[in-house]
């Protein structure tokens, strides 16, 4: 455990021109007094490595040193598989994936730290879409532990009509689409992570078929999805100052999307769908026909309403 510890410490002073003490500690999870019966051990074995006192001092390890291996945990390479910062941290791999691109560039020196540092200066790569940030999915380190582990989940479950029912799943994969989670599962089916309200790892083993492709499934089910018929036809009059954005929000249930003005035909999988992609813009829109999603309109703002009594 020590010995891995060691070699952690080394590729971590390799990453950084000089680290303190107790950021080398917490990164390792273990105290500052440790940090330094370990800084000592190392120069014992003759590794470079020194400390600088005062101010801009720390603990240093000479450039030219190389250990040669990134030697990176399980959890670290998991990381990387990720890659993307915000999702790793859904994972619960945040910090692996952060120690784990310091050991990289430790390992490949001045040349890779000085690309990693240019690349994160000038490029960034935001997940989210648009007006809505990335949603909550406080059970997704726990369904990834069961992945890993092969364990099937005992799961409440609410589907897209709110309804909430308890199912047991054989995890299969994971998929992170335009910053959302969907759980694939060997059925296979496809499960939205942010609508699973609990979750327990069971000790059965889980079933995977044997040589199950998670790129073909997930093509599969993302095919499924956006193949499935919209027959409920919405017409709709948005008010002219708002129907740019409008038709940018809705593109995907335009009719016609090379129409342009203020009337919006709409394409929808039924009534709440409708309502739950059209409420959300408020008085910028209004809905003409059918009338039966005109009534389900106004139930809703109503609802809304009464939430907020004088």
């Amino acid at each position: 455990m020590r010995g891995d510890r060691l070699l952690s410490l080394v590729l971590l002073l390799q990453a950084r021109p000089t680290a303190a003490a107790p950021d080398l500690a917490e990164r390792l999870g273990v105290s500052v007094r440790t940090v330094l019966r370990d800084v000592e051990a190392l120069s014992a074995a003759g590794i470079p490595v020194y400390t600088e006192r005062g101010r801009g001092g720390g603990i240093r390890l000479l450039d030219t040193y190389r250990a040669g291996l990134a030697h990176l945990s399980r959890a670290e390479g998991a990381g990387l598989a990720v890659g993307q910062a915000r999702l790793a941290g859904d994972l619960g791999l945040g910090d692996a994936l952060d120690t784990a691109l310091e050991k990289l560039t430790g390992a490949g020196g001045r040349a890779l730290r000085g690309g990693l540092a240019d690349a994160r200066s000038h490029v960034l790569v935001d997940v989210d879409p648009w007006m809505r940030s990335g949603e909550p999915v406080p059970h997704l380190p726990a369904i990834h532990e069961a992945l890993l582990r092969q364990r099937r989940i005992s799961m409440v479950y609410r589907d897209s009509d709110d309804i909430r029912a308890g199912r047991t799943v054989d995890p299969a994969g994971l998929v992170a689409k335009a910053g959302v989670w969907y759980l694939v599962t060997a059925e296979p089916a496809l499960l939205r992570v942010a609508r699973v309200e609990s979750c327990t790892v069971l000790d059965e083993p889980a079933h995977r078929p044997p040589g199950f492709d998670l790129e073909a499934a997930w093509s599969a089910l993302r095919e499924g999805v956006e193949a499935r018929p919209r027959d409920l036809a919405v017409v709709a009059e948005a008010r002219p100052e708002a129907a740019a954005m409008c038709r940018r929000l809705l593109a995907r249930h335009l009719r016609n999307p090379a129409a342009g003005g203020t009337r919006l035909e709409l394409s929808f999988n039924g009534v709440n769908h409708a309502v739950g992609s059209l409420l959300g813009l408020g008085t910028r829109l209004e809905v003409v026909e059918p009338p039966e999603v005109r009534d389900a309109m106004r139930a809703a703002a109503l609802e809304v309403a009464a939430m907020y009594p004088m």
